[in-house]
């Protein structure tokens, strides 16, 4: 806990500092943002005075050869008092003892210790409505923000509203323009507000900018009076008193210029300058995927979510096989997991990708005997007799009049293959069924149950384009997840289903995709379904669960026909929406457990070249 003595009208505040865990915000839906302006307001309510620092920190994230800038931002609260747990908060050591003293002032800027530049700018004329949040404008330009706010006595609060309402009243009996009924009216709102719940602060708003070079102090103070003209909001760099100002200590009495309306704050207005906002998200032993918003790092670990299914989802275009292959390449270095994968368009067979991958890609071809036997499997224990028929009158559309039937047969059956079941079938006269199932005996579909199985050993990745047919590739992809289902529940195994759109049609597959990352679960395995289409996959109850339970989602550019189920799964504001339909090649909206920021795909030379036939991702 630190203390920190704050020079005004030459009396030493003293304060108690605490760092704020920070959260985000700006993709929060409109309840959850109003929860924490409202914990905000209790606890400016909940002290005589605050101060709020933020400091910015402009790195570089190093990852392999290349080095990307980021912003790592740090927020103390400052108070006379013990504050309540309205957030997580600890107690630290003073945090701006150690800021770079002025060595040299200038009129308007000073030079500090550490041989940069810096100016302070004061805002002294607040608008009437600023939206929550609004610090967080600043956070990719400013150096450092410094916010005090001082509870007025409520008598004299009281007092100086009813003059300068009286004052302002006086006016209407003159030349009346909007701008003079406006003022009376939100006097008389303050006063009524003032006398109960709320309470009335000074407020002072300091931003401090920093740069090697007056060329680079100046780009940043025109963005930040560019950002604050945009707001309404009057900010200048007072002269003169540069010193005094970036070592808090100015007086008072230096601000008398400021009328009541524009340099006090009622603590429900105060809400808008909630600042604890990050759109940081950096897990411990996690691996970077890029940066936020903000641009701070993006550093994720899917095991530390309450589950590790995650849905990467993209039109064509938007960098979504891009960022499945730098993600699976970083995870495999990061950590000691094996990769499996059911690749429908051949991506990641590629010698090249499977290389970078170390993974050992199959290509299945036409004719290709598989020994994925579904019968065998069930004998075997990899899916239950009831579950299998399901499956199989999905892949071959037997109708729902006639699958009761089919499941009695079925789980009744003594039979050891597929090929023995469809005997009995033509034993028992089964015709009804046998249109439908015949097929099984035919190629390709005979190809795909004879033979013996593939070896599934090792990191393994299946490419089934050549299989021109759609429902061939589906019967192929789900066996093979059957196939890998035994491997994955030994534990720490990744399994990833691409183009997962083409299983929309097949709610047994679907619900079997389902099961194998449920059942993975508790084993340490990680589930991947990518898709360009996630419209189809909504439409199904399975679908849904697999869209809606995933702890991760990682959406990048989408379509006009995903909004609408984006909106129900992830429940997305129009402006993420709007978001998504405009955004460049690897951008998007991240979705990790309580964590939704946005997101830019960093992508190394090496992986742009190995992994990318376009110029950028």
């Amino acid at each position: 806990m630190g203390l920190f003595n704050l020079k005004m009208n030459n009396k030493v505040e003293t304060y108690k500092w605490y760092e704020v865990e920070p959260s985000p915000f700006q993709l929060l839906a409109q309840e959850d943002q109003d929860r924490l302006t409202n914990n905000f307001t209790q606890l400016l309510n909940s002290v005589n005075e605050a101060a709020i620092y933020v400091k910015n920190v402009f790195d570089f994230y190093e990852y392999e050869d290349s080095r990307y800038p980021v912003i790592i931002t740090k927020f103390y609260f400052g108070a006379k008092e013990n504050t309540p747990g309205f957030f997580n908060m600890k107690d630290i050591t003073d945090p701006l003892k150690d800021r770079p003293t002025v060595t040299y002032e200038y009129p308007d800027k000073i030079v500090l210790s550490d041989g940069s530049l810096a100016k302070v700018l004061v805002t002294y004329n607040y608008s009437d409505y600023l939206p929550d949040g609004f610090l967080f404008e600043y956070y990719g330009i400013a150096d450092e923000i410094f916010v005090k706010f001082k509870q007025v006595d409520q008598y004299k609060a009281m007092k100086m509203l009813s003059a300068a309402r009286l004052r302002a009243e006086s006016l209407l009996g003159n030349r009346v323009t909007p701008e003079t009924e406006r003022k009376v009216q939100k006097l008389r709102d303050l006063s009524t507000i003032i006398g109960g719940s709320a309470r009335l602060f000074e407020v002072y708003l300091y931003i401090v900018i920093k740069g090697k070079t007056n060329g680079e102090l100046l780009e940043k103070e025109k963005r930040i009076k560019e950002i604050a003209n945009a707001r309404l909001l009057s900010i200048e760099v007072p002269k003169y008193i540069q010193r005094e100002l970036y070592e808090f200590k100015t007086s008072v009495s230096a601000f008398t210029s400021f009328s009541i309306e524009k340099n006090f704050i009622d603590s429900i207005s105060a809400g808008a300058f909630y600042p604890f906002i990050s759109e940081d998200l950096i897990d411990e032993n996690g691996v970077f995927l890029g940066i936020s918003g903000s641009n701070s790092p993006v550093i994720f670990n899917p095991y530390s979510r309450n589950n590790y299914n995650i849905v990467i989802l993209g039109e064509t275009g938007s960098g979504k096989s891009m960022t499945t292959k730098v993600f699976l390449r970083r995870l495999r270095k990061k950590m000691n997991i094996e990769i499996n994968g059911i690749d429908p368009e051949n991506e990641y067979v590629k010698d090249v990708v499977a290389k970078e991958l170390n993974v050992t890609p199959v290509l299945i071809k036409p004719g290709q005997k598989l020994g994925l036997d579904l019968m065998k499997f069930v004998r075997e224990g990899f899916i239950d007799a009831t579950d299998a028929a399901e499956l199989i009158a999905d892949l071959y559309y037997v109708p729902q009049e006639l699958r009761p039937r089919l499941r009695r047969l079925f789980v009744s059956s003594d039979a050891d293959t597929i090929f023995q079941f469809i005997d009995e079938l033509k034993e028992n006269k089964a015709e009804d069924l046998l249109k439908y199932l015949d097929a099984v005996e035919s190629p390709p579909d005979s190809y795909v149950y004879d033979g013996i199985p593939i070896d599934i050993s090792g990191n393994i990745v299946f490419g089934i384009k050549e299989l021109r047919n759609q429902r061939l590739k589906v019967v192929v992809s789900s066996l093979l997840t059957l196939l890998l289902q035994k491997k994955i529940l030994s534990g720490r195994q990744l399994l990833f289903v691409d183009e997962a759109w083409i299983f929309s049609e097949y709610p047994a597959v679907l619900n079997l995709l389902q099961e194998v990352a449920r059942r993975g679960r508790k084993y340490g395995d990680i589930f991947m379904y990518i898709t360009q289409r996630p419209w189809d996959v909504y439409n199904t109850p399975e679908g849904r669960t697999i869209l809606e339970q995933a702890a991760t989602a990682i959406l990048l550019r989408q379509r006009a026909a995903a909004t609408e189920v984006l909106q129900k799964a992830y429940n997305l504001s129009q402006a993420e929406i709007d978001y998504l339909l405009s955004a460049n090649q690897g951008q998007g909206i991240i979705r990790a457990g309580n964590y939704k920021l946005t997101l830019q795909i960093l992508v190394t030379q090496e992986e742009l070249e190995k992994f990318s036939t376009s110029p950028a991702i």
